[in-house]
């Protein structure tokens, strides 16, 4: 008589171990997987373009940036303050387009509306630093050993620019002009010389030589 022998039920522990086995084989598993990046937030309203009119130039702490107010799609009135691509310089009250790109979390100001754009000397000449002195203050530019070059201050007759450089050479490689309503010309004990390889022109309703 044959009889059918059985294997022992796996213990209370044996369950356990399989389990946490198991376990720390899917988180192998998830560990060697590479990480998807997060998906950026795009700014309300979605990406598109809009239009919107610039409030203000000068942000108080993040140059470059321009206040600018729109109406969304759904009419709400909104402003923020957005970054300008390079070489959009609008000024207050200009017409700008709004760009959102799809990876980007705000808009940005991609352009000026034609019609609203300034001239390119007005926007160049505002975008340029300034420097206001006082009456009793002057501005001093010196070179990298610290030897004063031209010094500028304001006076009574109007702005005094002092050489203070022994030589100064001024060059320009077709003509050198000066224009005013008077010029005046005063030398000391170096007296003047002029020089030239051709001829010298004096035009003048009058030449008086003293």
């Amino acid at each position: 008589m044959l009889r059918e022998e059985t294997s022992p039920a796996p213990s209370v522990a044996e369950e356990e171990l399989d389990e946490v086995r198991s376990s720390l084989r899917q988180l192998l598993q998830q560990a060697a997987r590479p990480a998807m990046p997060a998906e950026p937030r795009p700014a309300a309203g979605g990406p598109g373009s809009l239009v919107g009119e610039v409030a203000d130039t000068h942000h108080p702490e993040l140059p470059g940036r321009v206040l600018v107010r729109w109406f969304s799609d759904s009419g709400q009135a909104c402003e923020q303050w957005l970054q300008c691509l390079r070489g959009a310089l609008p000024a207050r009250g200009d017409r700008v387009l709004l760009e959102q790109p799809a990876n980007w979390p705000e808009r940005l100001v991609t352009g000026v509306l034609a019609g609203t754009a300034r001239e390119p000397a007005a926007a160049a000449a505002s975008a340029a630093a300034s420097l206001k002195l006082a009456p009793e203050h002057c501005l001093r530019i010196t070179d990298e050993a610290d030897r004063a070059l031209v010094e500028v201050h304001a006076s009574s007759q109007g702005p005094v620019v002092r050489l203070l450089s022994d030589t100064l050479t001024l060059e320009a490689p077709r003509t050198l002009r000066l224009q005013a309503e008077t010029i005046e010309l005063q030398a000391g004990r170096g007296g003047v010389d002029i020089r030239t390889e051709s001829d010298t022109v004096v035009r003048s309703r009058f030449i008086r030589l003293n």
